[in-house]
């Protein structure tokens, strides 16, 4: 392995988007990095030994079509988190530490689940047959359910004091992948100065403003936690960079340094950036179906692109396409591509980027309208209309204000202050477990 080997880490990639992202990161490396001196590794979870064996198959598979000697300049390394268990997280993270990864270039914050029971049926025929571009990107008929909790983090009596309940949609969505990120710190902070490792928060085209409840963080009162998680990564991304308001946060989140005992040491060389993507519509199995209302969603899907919808890439393969560029992208190649999008005005900060197709199915990736953030925070009128109509927006939409960027970066500063709270209670907590372990194990039992 040289300098110029790259290491991404990818969540949740036993299916879906999870895995069309890793099939996506083995073509466009291939494709983009042509000296056989150079190669990537792809570090992928999922729950299970099994998962992952299937997941490895999988990836081997696509490797296979191409040449011969690309077969020797990708990698793959299986891993098991459950995103749900905070000291699953901490032994994933304890385990790559100590691993022979120089450093990690970018991590995929891809694993999630839905929290849904099913959908109304009634509403969701209605607003097919009347706006099929708005129902397919920004759907109102999915049933959320309220009040999903995570199992208890400690064993029975393994614990001092009570366990706060934890929010299942939450944990998976957004504080498991805080955590991870907190505790593979040293790894990214590895990375080179002129290519600093990147923090990439795969969130949805779906998050709204009106989902984020400060009141009930962990969306434990909500029946669109998965929604209201969403928004949540939306506003952690996009505040992380160039605020005031949140930079002694960001700072003690990437600089504290977690105690994970001994792993090998990794020099200092940079501070991460974080990104934001989101992947269109596609159909994954993060929503139960029956096949046949799968395959009708499908075609709905199809059918919101025949009519212009931006965002309709059906395949997880097309939806992996903002996530993969920006892991790959230099960060000459995102500033380039941010001038192009919005023009080199000089104003105006991080964006989020998403996974776009033409009518014919060509991949892109493109810039998204945040409720409250607007393209890039610096009050740029969203144009781009087609018949009319707006297609790359939420109908009702309007232009981020520069009230309403005011507004959002106070909410992201609030969302990350909640955030650093949360954490530091849970290391303490998972800190006085492990030591309570140790001393058991040595023979000393507590009395």
């Amino acid at each position: 392995m040289t300098s110029n080997d790259q290491y991404v880490l990818v969540t949740g990639a036993n299916s879906g988007l999870g895995l069309g992202t890793c099939c996506r990161l083995i073509d466009e490396y291939l494709a983009s990095h042509k000296s056989v001196e150079h190669s990537l590794t792809i570090v992928f979870t999922t729950r299970s030994a099994r998962k992952g064996a299937d997941t490895l198959a999988a990836l081997e598979k696509h490797l296979a079509r191409h040449s011969h000697p690309s077969r020797r300049r990708v990698y793959f390394q299986p891993e098991n988190v459950e995103l749900t268990s905070l000291l699953s997280i901490r032994a994933l993270s304890r385990k790559l530490l100590a691993s022979e990864l120089p450093h990690l270039n970018a991590i995929v914050l891809n694993a999630g689940i839905g929290g849904w029971s099913g959908l109304n049926w009634l509403e969701a025929v209605r607003s097919f047959l009347t706006q099929i571009r708005q129902s397919t990107t920004w759907p109102t008929y999915k049933l959320g359910l309220v009040g999903l909790v995570t199992k208890p983090q400690f064993p029975p009596g393994e614990s001092e004091g009570h366990e706060p309940l934890l929010g299942e949609v939450f944990c998976a969505n957004t504080f498991g992948h805080y955590m991870l990120v907190h505790w593979l710190m040293p790894l990214f902070r590895a990375c080179p100065g002129e290519s600093p490792g990147k923090i990439i928060w795969s969130t949805s085209i779906e998050a709204d403003s009106h989902h984020y409840h400060p009141e009930d963080h962990q969306a434990l009162r909500s029946d669109a936690a998965y929604e209201h998680t969403k928004r949540m990564g939306d506003l952690l991304a996009l505040t992380a960079v160039n605020q005031p308001a949140t930079a002694k946060q960001v700072k003690e989140y990437t600089t504290s340094s977690p105690s994970l005992g001994s792993g090998r040491s990794r020099p200092i060389e940079s501070d991460p950036v974080f990104l934001l993507s989101h992947p269109g519509i596609c159909t994954t199995t993060i929503i139960s179906l029956f096949w046949i209302i799968h395959e009708c969603y499908r075609l709905g899907i199809y059918l919101a692109r025949w009519f212009g919808s931006p965002w309709a890439n059906v395949t997880a393969y097309l939806g992996a396409a903002s996530a993969t560029w920006l892991a790959l992208a230099s960060p000459a190649d995102i500033k380039a591509k941010w001038i192009e999008a919005l023009g080199d005005d000089g104003g105006g900060g991080p964006c989020k980027w998403g996974s776009s197709v033409d009518r014919f199915g060509h991949s892109d990736v493109r810039v998204t309208d945040v409720a409250g953030w607007g393209l890039n925070g610096s009050g740029k009128p969203f144009r781009d209309k087609w018949w009319g109509g707006s297609l790359g927006r939420k109908t009702g939409s309007t232009d981020a204000t520069e009230e309403d960027v005011a507004e959002f970066i106070t909410q992201g500063a609030q969302v990350w202050d909640k955030m650093e709270v949360l954490r530091r209670e849970w290391e303490a907590r998972i800190e006085r477990y492990e030591a309570e372990q140790s001393m058991r194990s040595n023979g000393h039992v507590k009395t």
